[in-house]
C-alpha cells in the first residue's frame, strides 16, 4: 500500500534562521546562509585549523542532503573531546562547536573506554548542490586533530512558506504528519495541503474511481515530496518533507506528528530530529521544541496507521498568525475512506 502511494507522492514538490531569497541574510556568513549551520556553534573567519593528533576512533557524517533539513555529525573517540571545528570544503570560516556531555560505550577490542558525541547539523534553505563536509577536533588539553572529510549528496526538496522535515538515523520506514488548523492530515495516505488545488483534484479522482487514468496535477509544486522507504524499499535518504505555499496555508494551529510505521531493522535503535521553518525562521513552539529530537528504541514495534495517529508521538503545535482562515470541516466522508482501500487494494502490488 505504502509503495503505491509513495509512487505518486514522493514525486511531488521539500531552528534555522535563513531567508528565502537569494541575498545572504545580514549577520550570517556564506557558510552559515548557504549551507550548514549549528545552534550555538561559534563562527570564525579563516581556515579550519588541521593538527597532527589522531584521537577519533570512527566519525560519520549523514550522505543524504535536503535543503532546511538536518544532518547528525557522530563522533567516536578514545578519549574526551571539547570542540569540534566545521566546514565546508571551499568555502571560507568555519564553525566550532562546543562538545558536552559524552555518551560513553565499552570497545569491543579494548578495555578503553569510547566517547561518543553527536552534534545536530542544520542544513540551509538555500542549499543548492553537494557538498564536503570537513571537520578536526580539539581534546581537553588543547591538541588539534587530523582533518576528517564526508560528502554529502543533494536531494532536492520543497521548502515553500512553512516546512516541517524530518530526518531519522538510519534506514527504517518512519513517517511524518502535519495537522492542519482545520483539521486536515498531510501524510503519505493524503499528501496535499487543503487548500490546494491539488488536494481537490486526488480526491475527485478517488471519489470517481477511474482508477487506470492517473490525476492531472503539477507534481512537485506542495505538500509531501519526500517519503522516505516506504514499506521499507530502502532510498538512502532517511527524510520525510511537507511543504507549503502561501497561497493555501491555513491560519492557526499546527500539529507535527511522528510514527515507526514499519521498523525495517528493529535490532538498532532509531534517532529522529523534527524542524519546522516559517519564512526563513525557525518556529518557536507552544508546545514541544524545535527542532524536536526523540528516539525509537529498539525493538520498537511497527505501527500500520493511516490518518488515525494512534500510537503515533506528538513533538510539537505551533500557531502561524496569518493566511487563509480555516473555514469548513476537513471531515473525510465514509464513502471516500471506502473508496481509498479499494484503490490501495486494487493497485498494491
Amino acid at each position: 500500500m505504502k509503495q503505491l502511494i509513495k509512487l505518486f507522492s514522493i514525486v511531488f514538490c521539500a531552528m534555522a534562521m535563513y531567508s528565502c531569497g537569494n541575498d545572504d541574510e545580514p549577520g550570517k556568513s556564506t557558510l552559515q546562509d548557504q549551507f550548514i549551520d549549528v545552534n550555538n556553534g561559534e563562527y570564525t573567519e579563516g581556515s579550519l585549523p588541521v593538527g597532527e593528533t589522531s584521537m577519533l576512533q570512527a566519525a560519520t557524517f549523514d550522505e543524504a542532503a535536503l535543503p532546511g533539513g538536518t544532518s547528525y555529525l557522530t563522533l567516536k573517540s578514545y578519549e574526551e573531546l571539547d570542540y569540534v571545528n566545521i566546514g565546508v570544503q571551499g568555502e571560507s570560516g568555519y564553525l566550532k562547536v562546543k562538545l558536552d556531555a559524552p555518551a560513553t560505550a565499552q570497545g569491543r577490542a579494548t578495555t578503553e573506554e569510547i566517547y561518543t558525541y553527536t552534534v545536530l547539523v542544520l542544513l540551509s534553505q538555500k542549499l543548492s548542490s553537494s557538498f564536503t563536509l570537513e571537520f578536526t577536533t580539539v581534546n581537553k588539553q588543547g591538541e588539534i586533530s587530523t582533518k576528517f572529510t564526508s560528502q554529502t549528496n543533494y536531494i532536492e526538496a520543497g521548502t515553500g512558506d512553512l516546512q516541517v522535515n524530518l530526518r531519522f538515523s538510519n534506514e527504517k520506514d518512519v513517517d511524518l504528519y502535519v495537522v492542519e488548523p482545520n483539521g486536515n492530515i498531510i501524510y503519505f495516505g493524503q499528501p496535499f495541503p487543503y487548500y490546494s488545488e491539488e488536494y481537490q483534484i486526488v480526491n475527485d479522482w478517488l471519489e470517481n474511481g477511474d482508477y487506470e487514468n492517473e490525476p492531472d496535477i503539477e507534481w512537485g509544486k506542495i505538500g509531501l515530496d519526500i517519503d522516505s522507504n516506504a514499506a521499507c524499499d530502502i532510498d538512502g535518504k532517511n527524510s520525510e518533507n511537507i511543504f507549503f505555499k502561501a497561497d493555501c496555508m491555513q491560519k492557526g494551529t499546527y500539529q507535527v506528528w511522528v510514527n515507526m510505521f514499519e521498523n525495517c531493522d528493529p535490532s538498532i535503535a532509531t534517532n529522529y530530529t523534527i524542524r519546522a521553518t516559517y519564512k526563513g525562521i525557525a518556529v518557536t513552539p507552544k508546545s514541544g521544541s524545535n527542532p524536536a529530537s526523540g528516539v525509537f528504541p529498539i525493538n520498537t514495534p511497527d505501527n500500520n496507521i493511516g490518518d488515525e495517529l494512534t500510537g503515533a508521538t506528538k513533538v510539537m503545535e505551533f500557531t502561524i498568525n496569518e493566511g487563509i482562515e480555516p473555514g469548513r470541516s476537513a471531515a473525510v466522508t465514509a464513502k471516500k475512506h471506502l473508496l481509498k482501500k479499494e484503490f490501495n487494494m486494487l493497485f498494491a502490488n
